[in-house]
């Protein structure tokens, strides 16, 4: 790969910047089909703008975000699970802490699937790398399979609500940042994304 120059990778990043937040905004309003196109997007320029890893893993985690809201758990399990043994044994701060949540969002969508077994086993994953502290729903959620409690959805979307488990919230997103990086067709039209 030839290397962009520094003032090209600028552009470049302020470009999947936006596109990713007009994902976010997508998810927003409940259109996480959308939202997909636009953070695969945002992945596939991040990687070619040679970005730091940092933004790859917050798009992947929007990304799980809109699978698991779309109810497509199976999907989650796989690409949390195959993202979080590719960051493997790289034992730096960083990665520690996005393979904890990693292996979190795949233990809650096995529990989702009523994995009982599987989610118990990634959560205490998660807690071996992050602690209690770091990952405070995969410890209620841990505590609750081993107490035998009943866990429904509703519970558990209390839980993910109480402990700050969706990044993608109206008030994380920059909607400026987003119109001014592109403007989303919509039914053959080019609209800015405001107003939707």
């Amino acid at each position: 790969m030839i290397p962009m120059p520094a003032s090209t990778r600028i552009g470049a990043h302020q470009v999947h910047i936006g596109i990713a937040e007009a994902g976010k905004m997508l998810a927003i309003k409940g259109r996480h089909k959308e939202a997909l196109e636009r953070y695969r997007e945002a992945l596939r320029l991040a990687q070619s703008a040679q970005a730091p890893d940092v933004f790859g893993r917050h798009y992947l985690q929007c990304v799980l975000e809109s699978l698991e809201k779309l109810g497509d758990f199976v999907r989650v399990v796989d690409l949390a699970t195959q993202a979080a043994d590719a960051v493997g044994q790289r034992d730096t701060p960083f990665h520690r802490r996005d393979r904890a949540s990693l292996l979190e969002r795949a233990a809650v969508a096995r529990l989702r699937l009523d994995e009982r077994d599987a989610a118990r086993d990634g959560f205490a994953e998660a807690l071996a790398l992050a602690g209690r502290e770091g990952q405070p729903l995969s410890a209620m959620l841990l505590d609750w399979i081993n107490r035998g409690l009943q866990i429904t959805p509703v519970r558990i979307a209390e839980a993910q609500r109480k402990h700050g488990y969706w990044a993608v919230r109206a008030e994380t997103v920059d909607p400026v940042r987003a119109s001014r990086a592109l403007t989303i067709p919509d039914s053959g039209s080019e609209e800015p994304l405001r107003g939707r």
